[in-house]
């Protein structure tokens, strides 16, 4: 199900990854599913009379949900909100698909604009202007999606709510200086600045609702008994598990299969949204470094320090990382300052010149992730800083650099300037560039709802040659000989019963679980061990506000309306089995910066009331007519 970064707080929170992924399809594991609806569960002490509500032309409102099919849950989700849109006479049609990032979560210009012609089209999946463009599929709500609530660094939230936001594919528009908010936020000087800023924004969004938050919630993981585990794994901060993980004893040797229902979607890494993809490439190579669980830098490729005001942060690079191969099995030789330069100012976009280089608008790598670093300059072979536009104290805790991978210059030199054929390139693909920069090797993959991610031990992993002496940070014992197994498989398998079954005969080392299987395998003591972790990750319902959406999705008042009967406990406490809790905002309500006093909280203790509330709000916006039937 969803999940969600944060800071500390309630003792020391969880997450399964620390990486700068923003979205991930909520997977079908942590709440999956119960058979049948859930529509009538909350009804036993509401007695309103029916109602069937029109739009503006004087047709019935009828509304399409897309969920991520996969999962029972997903599903009995789906139809609980059909139930509750009852409530204000809205019929509602459900579609399960698969693929929901890219696929259905993006927007593409209407066939009649000029994209030239838009305020802005920052691409990605936001193709301009709400009522230019269109969602590339006609839907009006989508459920399926989390995203990333980032509660050590609130302020990269504005990824999401920006109106040229690239990842901004539901058309929202804010009614309040967004990006004047966000930026007064960062440039506090004080905590009580900030949160009072963050108030504002957290506010917005409960009152302009872009988006229904649903969930927050556990993930609970199944493991063979025989893999070993430790607290540093669970706790919230990244250790990386899947390298230190072995069964019995720490030694070499065996497999390990991680069964999963969700696919690979990107092998382009600088382009990579989801942590589905990740958690594959991830072990073909590191990141630069990651945040441990006290929220310190824990230097992988990289330490970073600052140079004194904040404003310059110097990064310096282990003396032993070596990269692959091209295509052709030429080397790329040692990984220096000038290939993170090179990255950082031609595909993130720092340079002025950056997108001369490329035949696309944009340089292909995020380059909105970069906006707060004003220049990066080679200072050594092995030493690059950052000079950021303001002084920034919490930079090496935001997502910008820290969980970055690098690709060698001279592969991208060898595709500029066609950002497509870099994208496609063998090289890409097939990660022949990866050299000994990850735990494991790539071997092969097979697409689609049943494909696998297969890797075998790199012989070559860097931190080995770490675990005595170092230029950047000694490693300890447990990388003496990592990884521990001769291959890592991601198996793919897309119905969650035969996963499940397959699960239970100990065909797979790991696997999320469904909900009504959980206590199953935490009673199944001799075989399966289960450990939950926390992630930073809030679950949408997304409304559609482009120009294919409703008028009720498109409208606030129409929001507003359906935010206020879709009742978030049964989905949580019912059919999520109480492994998650309603979500309000875009923070977790565990979150440090969260502040029930600035939010306006739905979908929690649902009355008569409310239910007549909602169909109020219909009532007095133009554009629609509720009708007793």
């Amino acid at each position: 199900m969803p999940t969600d970064l944060t800071s500390n707080t309630r003792a020391k929170l969880r997450a399964t990854s620390s990486r700068r992924r923003v979205l991930q399809t909520m997977g079908v594991g942590a709440a999956a599913g119960l058979a049948g609806c859930f529509g009538d569960s909350s009804d036993e002490d509401i007695d309103v009379p029916d109602v069937e509500l029109y739009g503006p032309g004087g047709d019935r409102i009828e509304l399409t949900i897309f969920f991520e099919q996969g999962s029972d849950t997903h599903q009995d989700i789906a139809s609980q909100i059909k139930s509750d849109l009852e409530y204000i006479g809205v019929e509602l049609d459900l579609q399960g698909e698969t693929q929901l990032i890219g696929d259905h979560f993006s927007s593409e210009p209407l066939p009649d604009e000029d994209p030239d012609d838009f305020e802005y089209s920052p691409g990605l999946f936001n193709a301009g202007p709400p009522d230019r463009t269109r969602t590339v599929s006609d839907w009006d709500l989508l459920y399926g999606i989390a995203a990333n609530s980032y509660p050590r660094t609130p302020g990269n939230t504005d990824t999401f709510w920006l109106k040229n936001s690239g990842t901004n594919a539901y058309g929202y528009v804010p009614e309040v200086d967004m990006a004047g908010l966000y930026e007064d936020f960062r440039n506090a000087e004080t905590q009580a600045e900030k949160q009072q800023f963050l108030n504002q924004i957290m506010g917005a969004l409960t009152d302009e609702l872009p988006a229904n938050f649903i969930s927050q919630s556990l993930r609970f993981w199944g493991f063979d008994e025989n893999i070993n585990t430790e607290d540093e794994f669970n706790l919230y901060g990244y250790v990386p598990d899947h390298i230190n993980r072995y069964r019995d004893e720490q030694t070499v040797g065996g497999d390990y299969t991680w069964l999963t229902g969700n696919q690979f979607n990107e092998a382009y890494l600088p382009e990579q949204e989801d942590n589905n993809s990740s958690y594959r490439t991830g072990l073909i190579s590191d990141v630069s470094y990651t945040i441990d669980t006290n929220d310190e830098v824990y230097p992988l490729f990289m330490d970073i320090e600052d140079s004194g005001d904040g404003a310059v942060w110097v990064c310096t690079l282990r003396d032993n990382l070596e990269f692959g191969t091209d295509a052709d099995g030429n080397g790329y030789g040692q990984m220096t300052a000038e290939d993170w330069v090179y990255q950082i100012e031609y595909i993130h976009g720092v340079a002025d010149d950056a997108s001369d280089a490329w035949n696309e608008e944009l340089p292909p790598g995020q380059p909105g992730d970069w906006t707060d670093v004003e220049n990066v300059e080679r200072t050594g072979p092995l030493e690059f800083q950052l000079e950021l536009v303001e002084p920034d104290p919490l930079f090496p805790l935001r997502p910008v650099i820290w969980g970055e991978y690098c690709y060698p210059m001279e592969l991208y030199e060898q595709y500029a300037p066609d950002a497509e054929a870099l994208r496609q390139s063998t090289e890409v693909q097939e990660f022949t560039w990866t050299g000994n920069l990850g735990a494991y090797t790539f071997e092969e993959r097979t697409a689609g709802q049943s494909g696998s991610f297969t890797a075998v031990r790199n012989d070559d992993y860097y931190l080995r040659d770490h675990t005595d002496d170092s230029n950047v940070r000694v490693m300890d014992d447990a990388w003496a000989d990592a990884p521990y197994f001769d291959q890592f498989r991601f198996d793919t398998e897309s119905e969650q019963p035969t996963r499940v079954e397959r699960f239970r005969n100990g065909e797979a080392d790991r696997m999320e679980l469904p909900s009504e299987n959980i206590q199953e395998f935490e009673e199944a003591v001799d075989e399966i061990r289960v450990e939950d972790q926390q992630d930073p990750y809030i679950s949408f319902l997304f409304f559609n506000q482009r120009a294919n959406g409703s008028i009720l999705t498109r409208e606030r008042d129409g929001r507003e309306a359906i935010a206020r009967v879709v009742d978030k406990e049964t989905i949580t406490q019912e059919i999520q089995r109480g492994r998650a809790d309603p979500a309000v905002t875009f923070q977790p309500t565990w979150s440090d910066w969260y502040d029930e006093s600035a939010v306006t909280v739905y979908g929690i203790d649902i009355t008569e009331d409310d239910i007549v509330a909602a169909r109020d709000v219909l009532r007095d916006n133009d554009n629609f007519t509720v009708e007793e039937v």
